[in-house]
């Protein structure tokens, strides 16, 4: 029979990890929100307006990215820690059934 070994400091490692990741996007996506650009920062000229434009929507563009960069950190930090407390529950329940407890 082949031995299976299962880190369990790893996947809480691999947890903190996402969430510490999950928190860069969050505040580089908070960043962008704060900061202040407006129409006007470009300047008054017709050219300057369609920078404008275009800046809003490569903003807009990368508050989706990051936002679902921190989604999906968040859910693999939830899965990480689901993963280690069901081989945990799995230990137990056959420490249980061996030990006849």
């Amino acid at each position: 029979m082949t031995e299976i070994k299962v880190y369990l400091d790893a996947m809480t490692k691999y947890a903190d990890a996402m969430d510490k990741l999950g928190e860069d996007f969050g505040a580089t996506k908070q960043r962008l929100y704060d900061a202040d650009v407006t129409e006007d920062s470009f300047g008054m000229l017709s050219e300057s307006r369609e920078a404008a434009k275009i800046y809003e929507q490569r903003t807009t563009d990368g508050l989706d990215v990051l936002k679902a960069g921190e989604e999906t950190c968040a859910g693999l930090a939830d899965a990480f820690r689901q993963l280690r407390t069901n081989y945990e529950g799995t230990d137990q329940d056959l420490a249980t059934r061996i030990g006849g407890n």
